[in-house]
């Protein structure tokens, strides 16, 4: 009988040292989740994109996690997209990404949400550091709770989850009074001073910087070099050479303007610019490589790149065509210029409603408003009577055709 005792308890005591040892092992020593704001937003793109870029940006050592929150102070909406994990920046970046946007931003369920994470026994706690990384970008909603009751309710949350959570807030595009509500909330997590920021390029920046561990910032340790740091005339001539040597000159890339760690836009030049004109050419940063998007003399056109990306290298771009109404008739409506199609459809109609009424003036069908002035286009080679109609609004030229005849 006694050896069965001596052998249980060895058993008990190799079992307790195995299960201690995989602890130690599995323990990450930084846990971040990022709490991210997918409250209805048109730009949260930029969001995902940035959220992405600051995982990448991590350790893979570190374990990083993904909630989102947004919904109503009646039915706040808050969701763990990614589970506590060592290398998977990926993963948090693609489903950031996949996020659809909707609701108002419910902040403090959030917060609670990824207090309580926290508080379970698995996914193991960071042996150094345990941050939660809060962006907001659709304002911020204590649901009508005072500073009073969201520190409380806070403190309660995070006494229950037995762990110091280190808060970073980074507030995007905030209103005066949005700041208030989500400075309100962030001084009753006890958390460093919250950052805002008005720009993606900004944003990116700052979501690097408060995601790093305290522990790695006080070592001073060097982020790595982001890909717009990394852009140089020689990497650009690597992704789209330029012509041999212009009458003994040689050309190169310059007046570099990088946006969004993403697309670059530069001048071809020669080492005598009086010689010839630049040569403007777009790149894409595309499976970590960069790659020519377009180049040449003749325009751009606006693709996929964000507007404000164009709006900051000072360049125009020509949107796509889109047909907001199809139609075999003069009721078919294109928005030429991105006006946006239910600005597009109105206008038509208001003028097809004008011209029914014989409120049109002319053969060439005129009808002006304060914004908009419509007539028939003039076609070469084409009668009067056959010519197309368009509305081109006067304060930029942006045009909205109507029919199926151009």
């Amino acid at each position: 009988m006694k050896r069965w005792w001596v052998a249980a308890a060895a058993v008990v005591v190799v079992l307790a040292l195995v299960s201690g040892g995989l602890v130690l092992l599995l323990t990450p020593a930084h846990r971040t989740t990022f709490l991210v704001d997918s409250s209805e937003s048109a730009d949260f793109r930029d969001v995902a994109d940035a959220v992405g870029t600051a995982a990448a940006n991590m350790s893979p050592d570190d374990a990083l996690a993904l909630r989102r929150f947004g919904g109503t102070c009646d039915a706040p909406d808050t969701a763990e997209l990614v589970t506590p994990g060592t290398g998977q920046a990926a993963k948090i970046g693609y489903a950031a990404r996949a996020i659809s946007p909707n609701g108002k931003p419910t902040l403090l369920s959030g917060v609670i949400a990824a207090i309580d994470d926290f508080a379970r026994t698995y996914p193991l706690r960071g042996s150094e550091t345990s941050r939660v990384v809060v962006v907001a970008r659709g304002g911020a909603d204590a649901c009508g709770k005072s500073a009073d009751e969201v520190r409380t309710i806070i403190r309660e949350h995070s006494a229950r989850a037995g762990v110091k959570i280190d808060f970073r807030f980074v507030g995007h595009r905030l209103t005066s009074e949005q700041a208030k509500v989500l400075k309100a909330v962030a001084d009753a997590t006890e958390a460093r001073a919250t950052r805002f920021t008005d720009d993606t390029a900004a944003l990116v920046t700052t979501l690097k910087e408060v995601s790093v561990p305290t522990s790695l910032v006080a070592q001073e340790v060097v982020l790595p070099k982001s890909p717009c740091e990394l852009v140089t005339p020689e990497v650009l001539m690597a992704a789209y050479p330029l012509p041999a040597e212009v009458a003994g000159y040689k050309p190169y890339y310059g007046e570099i303007n990088c946006q969004q760690d993403r697309y670059v836009h530069a001048q071809g030049l020669i080492e005598r610019p009086e010689l010839a004109q630049g040569f403007p050419a777009v790149f894409e940063l595309k499976d970590g490589k960069w790659q020519l998007w377009n180049a040449g003399t003749g325009g751009f056109s606006c693709g996929e790149i964000p507007r404000e990306v164009w709006k900051a290298w000072d360049v125009g771009c020509t949107p796509e065509p889109v047909v907001c109404r199809d139609a075999n008739d003069f009721t078919k409506v294109t928005d030429m210029n991105d006006v946006g199609c239910p600005v597009a459809i109105d206008i038509a109609d208001r003028y097809i409603a004008a011209a029914r009424a014989g409120q049109t003036q002319g053969t060439g069908t005129f009808w002006v408003t304060d914004v908009w002035t419509c007539s028939k286009y003039p076609m070469p080679d084409r009668p009067n009577v056959a010519n197309p109609l368009q509305c081109q609004r006067n304060a930029d030229g942006a045009v909205v055709r109507l029919g199926d005849n151009w």
